[in-house]
C-alpha cells in the first residue's frame, strides 16, 4: 500500500477534529464558570458529554478521571485499527506508556498496602483495570501478600522481567523510584525499537519528535536528581534514559567514567540546547538569595515549559507539512493529551476553589 492509501482517510479524519480541538472556547466558558457543577455544565453537548453523565451520576470527580482514561485509551485504539500493520503496531507501543504508568499506579497501592501496611481499599476503586495493551490481574497484583503473588499477577507481560530484578525486602529498603526508573526504560526501549521499525517519513518524524523529548526528559532528570541527591556515576546510569543525543553523546564521551560526569553532561547540554543552559546558568547567576533546592525547582519548571514549547512547535510544522505520514497522527495525540490534562487542571481547580487567575496561570493561559 502507498503512503497516501495508508494515511489519507485517517489523517483527513484526524484534522477536522484538530480543529475542534483548538478552539479554546469551552475552557473560558469552564474556567469563568462560578462552581464546579456549572463547570461540568459547560461540557453539555460537546464531544465531552460522557464527562457530564459520569458526573451527573457519581457526583465524584475521581470517577470522573477514570473516564477520560478510557476515553484516551479509546482514542489511542481508535486510529490503530485504522492503520495498517506497521503504524498500527507504534501506536501499540505509545498506547503502553498509559499502561505503564497505570502499572505504577497499581504497584503504588500494593506498596502502600503490603509493605507500608495502610489502608488501600478506597482508593482501589478508583484505579483502571481493564486491559490496555496486556492482560494484567490488576486486583491480584493489588491484594498481593507475597512478592511471588505479585510477579503473578503480570505472568505473560514485559513487566515481569522488570519487576523479577527487584524484591520485597529491596523495595522496603529503597523505595519505589528504582523500579519506577526500571518500568520507564523498559517502556523507552520498546519505543525505541517501535521506531526502528517504521519506514522513511515515518521513521524520520518519530526519531525527531521522541529523540528530542528524551533529551529534554534527561536534562530534567539530570536537574532534578543531580542537584538534589548528588547521585553517583553509576546512579546517574540507571536514572539517564538511554536514547536521543545526549545520552549518545555521554556514552560517546565516557561521561559517566569522568571524574566529574555533572560537568561532562553540562558540556553536552550546553553544546545541543544552548537556549536551555543559558537560562539555567542566568538563574543560579542571579538568583544568590535562593537555595539549591530553590533553585532547582525553578530550573525543572523552566525546562519543563520549554519542553512544552518545543513540543507545540514541532507538531506545527508537522500539520503543516507532510499531510501523508504518522506525523498528523502523533500531533493529534499530543493535542489530546493537551485537552484532557486541561480538563483535569479545571475541573481539579475549581473543586478546591481556586481563582480564576490561578487555573489559567496553571494552563499557561
Amino acid at each position: 500500500m502507498s503512503k497516501v492509501s495508508d494515511y489519507a482517510f485517517i489523517n483527513a479524519k484526524l484534522r477536522a477534529r484538530i480543529g475542534i480541538m483548538r478552539d479554546t472556547a469551552l475552557f473560558d466558558e469552564m474556567i469563568k464558570a462560578p462552581s464546579l457543577t456549572e463547570a461540568f455544565a459547560k461540557l453539555d453537548g460537546t464531544r465531552h458529554q460522557d464527562l457530564l453523565e459520569v458526573y451527573r451520576k457519581t457526583g465524584d470527580l475521581q470517577q470522573v478521571e477514570l473516564e477520560m482514561l478510557e476515553d484516551e485509551i479509546s482514542i489511542y485504539r481508535e486510529v490503530e485499527s485504522y492503520l495498517p500493520t506497521v503504524p498500527s503496531s507504534f501506536i501499540s507501543v505509545l498506547l503502553e506508556k498509559i499502561e505503564v504508568d497505570n502499572v505504577k499506579n497499581v504497584i503504588r497501592l500494593w506498596y502502600s498496602g503490603a509493605i507500608r501496611h495502610h489502608a488501600i481499599s478506597y482508593r482501589a476503586a478508583y484505579l483502571y483495570k481493564k486491559e490496555i495493551v496486556h492482560s494484567i490481574d490488576y486486583d491480584g497484583a493489588i491484594n498481593a501478600v507475597s512478592y511471588q503473588e505479585l510477579l503473578g499477577a503480570f505472568h505473560g507481560t514485559p513487566y515481569v522481567d522488570v519487576l523479577s530484578s527487584f524484591s520485597m525486602e529491596s523495595l522496603a529498603s529503597e523505595g519505589l523510584f528504582p523500579l519506577e526508573i526500571a518500568l520507564d526504560h523498559m517502556w523507552f526501549r520498546h519505543l525505541e525499537e517501535g521506531i526502528k521499525n517504521l519506514s522513511g517519513q515515518d521513521r524520520k518524524t518519530a526519531e525527531a519528535i521522541y529523540n528530542t523529548d528524551v533529551d529534554l526528559k534527561n536534562i530534567l532528570m539530570l536537574t532534578r536528581y543531580s542537584y538534589s541527591y548528588h547521585l553517583s556515576p553509576e546512579s546517574l546510569r540507571r536514572v539517564m534514559i538511554p536514547m536521543g543525543y545526549i545520552a549518545r553523546e555521554a556514552e560517546r564521551m565516557g561521561a559517566l567514567q569522568s571524574d566529574d560526569p555533572i560537568a561532562v553532561l553540562s558540556g553536552i547540554v550546553r553544546h545541543h540546547y544552548p537556549q536551555i543552559s543559558e537560562e539555567i546558568a542566568r538563574i543560579r547567576r542571579t538568583a544568590d538569595d535562593l537555595t539549591t533546592v530553590e533553585e532547582n525547582n525553578r530550573e525543572i519548571l523552566l525546562i519543563e515549559a520549554y519542553l512544552g514549547e518545543r513540543r507545540k512547535k514541532e507538531y506545527r510544522k508537522i500539520l503543516q507539512g507532510d499531510p501523508f505520514s504518522i506525523g498528523v497522527v502523533l500531533a493529534y495525540f499530543f493535542l489530546c493529551i493537551q485537552e484532557y490534562g486541561a480538563l483535569r487542571a479545571i475541573l481539579s481547580g475549581k473543586y478546591y476553589g481556586r481563582s480564576e487567575e490561578k487555573i489559567r496561570e496553571g494552563l499557561g493561559l
